[in-house]
């Protein structure tokens, strides 16, 4: 019996020792999942009103006194990355395009710019940033220049936005919100347009006054003559090449044809590169 139980006792020792064994040499077996990932920006501008904008001049008040149409265009912006937003008349330089006349009277070269914009944001607050106080952009977004649109300012044509050959936009260039360079506070922020209405959505109001006889001089005069002063350059008024080249109403004998014109604006939304 000694024997007999000196031998379970020897063989469990054993086994305990070859458990101990055992649980020591854990086996594993590993697999790897490779994930990637591809993160686009984007970038969506939305109009939401209807694209097509009527003027309709059929008084002599409304001649005189021109037409303001509040809220013709509002712009809703979606991006990931830094943005500037631009408009221009896209008319290739030729002004309005005439689609029927009404009388052999008056010429039908009427340059882009009788159409002046002024742009305002989701707060009702002018779209502005104080060159001086540069910490005013984190509120407006947008750079306060005389090419832009805090006050109703006539469009630029497509020769004289500078954006001929590509939509890059150049030095002329009227912006929206953002500005032609890369500076930090020359850019929007990325964002949606339903949670930043203050910097991602914005109204444009349109107006025109072709005056009579419609010369269109609040827009194409220059300041000494009653306009807007913003189609000419340098301090002696001088005109602007790409106005001197149309035959344009604002020239003495000249005035505009009575009849139906189109003109397209673009809205354009860009990364700020």
């Amino acid at each position: 019996m000694k024997k007999l139980f000196g031998l379970l006792i020897a063989a469990g020792l054993l086994m305990g020792i070859q458990t101990a064994s055992f649980a020591q040499q854990s086996l594993n077996d590993v697999e790897y999942s490779y994930v990637t990932m591809d993160l686009q920006g984007i970038l969506n501008l939305t109009m939401t009103t209807d694209p097509q904008v009527d003027f309709v001049f059929k008084t002599i008040q409304e001649h005189q006194n021109g037409i303001t149409k509040f809220n013709a265009v509002r712009l809703e912006v979606d991006a990931t990355v830094g943005w500037d937003l631009f408009a221009y008349a896209n008319d290739n330089g030729l002004g309005w395009t005439q689609v029927e006349s009404y009388s052999t009277n008056g010429i039908a070269t009427i340059p882009a710019e009788i159409l002046e914009v002024q742009a305002v944001n989701g707060l009702g607050q002018n779209i502005g940033w104080n060159v001086v106080d540069s910490t005013v952009a984190t509120t407006f977004g947008a750079v306060t220049t005389a090419l832009n649109f805090q006050a109703f300012t006539p469009i630029k044509s497509t020769l004289a936005a500078g954006l001929v050959t590509s939509l890059t936009p150049s030095a002329t260039t009227q912006f929206i919100a953002g500005m032609n360079t890369t500076d930090q506070f020359a850019q929007m922020a990325p964002g949606v347009a339903h949670a930043n209405p203050a910097t991602h959505q914005f109204r444009l109001h349109y107006s025109i006054k072709p005056g009579i006889p419609a010369k269109f001089l609040r827009a194409l005069a220059p300041i000494a003559d009653g306009g807007s002063g913003r189609l000419v350059d340098g301090p002696l008024g001088t005109a602007r090449a790409d106005i001197l080249a149309l035959n344009v109403p604002t020239e003495p004998i000249n005035f505009a044809q009575a009849g139906y014109y189109y003109l397209e604006v673009a809205y354009v939304l860009v990364e700020d590169l």
